[in-house]
């Protein structure tokens, strides 16, 4: 695949890089992916921070356990309240006085959290409010906070474009190969682990800048992967030599979501985030027309079709808490000891993957809360 998408983008002008050494090229540029791997293995966190925090006297971790909402007195966190009731007899793990809470559970875990502690918009603090189960845990009314939890939210538009090209082996895709792998990519794996089992799907990315109709520039971002999640088309082809070429609009993209809840506190997208502003879609399918000049059917893509998983925004950082939740300590507004560190507080995507990214952002959050007053 890498070798097939080089000859596409190199006679348009790109260069090869090594993308972790430029980080800021992203035009007109493509390298092989990267990934933080381990033996073998995709690694992360998990591997690295959890393994000295286990080792702590006071670190606890709680599997199968779900935060249901905070436990506050106004601006005060005083508990968090789980659903492993046999603490405490209610789920309750109360905070000392000099405790701080900080939420990671992701653009839509935060928000519903949020929601259910009754901060946030009065429409999403209501349906909890009318909830049998949650409501009587609501603050009372007087002491909600209304931030604009679940607004500003983004996700890359994406269109998944497949091709077929005779070199190309879609049996390298990550998905196929452990549910039925050739006998010398197992050997090889269970012996030094390398090869396809060691490998990720994506093969090539490349970038380009695309300036819209109303003169501002967006980046996209192309990946390159062999095999294909799906197949829609009424032409015959060759299933063993697919492969696909995901196109993503990413830094500078104008349209913005909302997401929030429904009234069994499920999470759920209230506005879609993809193409509300028509200069998006503009953009993209100006940048999909200039790599692939012949590719003219992709202004009838389904904007539902579209979502990327890459989401953020819903409790973005910022310097008003009119158009912001979280402050640039990470602190939420109108609290005393409650921070966010996890997608949600970022305001906008970058121009690649966003999961690298946003462990800096905990980093960083984490900087600046030990640097404040008052902690424990």
């Amino acid at each position: 695949v890498y070798d097939v998408v080089k000859q596409l983008l190199t006679p348009q002008g790109y260069s090869a890089i090594d993308i972790n050494s430029n980080p800021n090229y992203k035009d007109h540029v493509y390298g092989r992916p990267a990934f933080p791997t381990k033996g073998g293995k995709r690694n992360s966190v998990m591997g690295t921070y959890y393994q000295t925090a286990k080792a702590r006297s006071n670190f606890k971790l709680w599997q199968w356990t779900t935060v249901t909402g905070l436990v506050r007195n106004g601006a005060q966190i005083t508990g968090v309240r789980t659903n492993y009731t046999a603490y405490g007899g209610n789920g309750v793990v109360p905070l000392t006085s000099k405790g701080r809470v900080i939420l990671a559970a992701g653009a839509f875990g935060t928000a519903r959290i949020l929601f259910q502690s009754g901060i946030g918009p009065t429409d999403m603090i209501t349906l909890v409010q009318n909830n049998a189960d949650y409501g009587p845990n609501l603050p009372p009314s007087s002491q909600w906070i209304n931030l604009p939890v679940g607004n500003n939210v983004s996700d890359n538009p994406s269109i998944n474009l497949v091709f077929t090209h005779p070199s190309v082996d879609s049996y390298d895709n990550w998905a196929p190969i452990w549910s039925s792998p050739r006998t010398a990519d197992a050997n090889q794996y269970k012996s030094s682990q390398a090869g396809v089992f060691a490998g990720t799907s994506p093969r090539l990315v490349f970038w380009k800048t695309v300036v819209g109709p109303d003169g501002k520039t967006r980046y996209l971002q192309g990946t390159a992967r062999p095999g294909a999640a799906s197949v829609t088309t009424s032409y015959p082809y060759n299933a063993s030599q697919i492969f696909t070429i995901t196109f993503y609009l990413s830094t500078g993209i104008t349209s913005r979501g909302r997401i929030g809840i429904d009234s069994t506190m499920y999470a759920k997208v209230i506005t879609n985030p993809w193409f509300q502003d028509s200069n998006d879609k503009a953009a993209l399918i100006s940048g999909i027309q200039d790599t692939l000049s012949s590719m003219s059917s992709v202004n009838s893509y389904t904007p539902a079709g579209m979502n990327s998983n890459h989401w953020c925004g819903s409790t973005r950082i910022g310097t008003s808490s009119s158009n912001s939740v979280v402050d640039t300590n990470t602190k939420v507004w109108n609290t005393n000891n409650l921070f966010i560190a996890d997608a949600g507080i970022v305001p906008g995507q970058p121009m690649s993957n966003p999961h690298a990214m946003y462990m800096v952002v905990a980093e960083a959050a984490t900087a600046k809360i030990l640097a404040l007053a008052g902690g424990a």
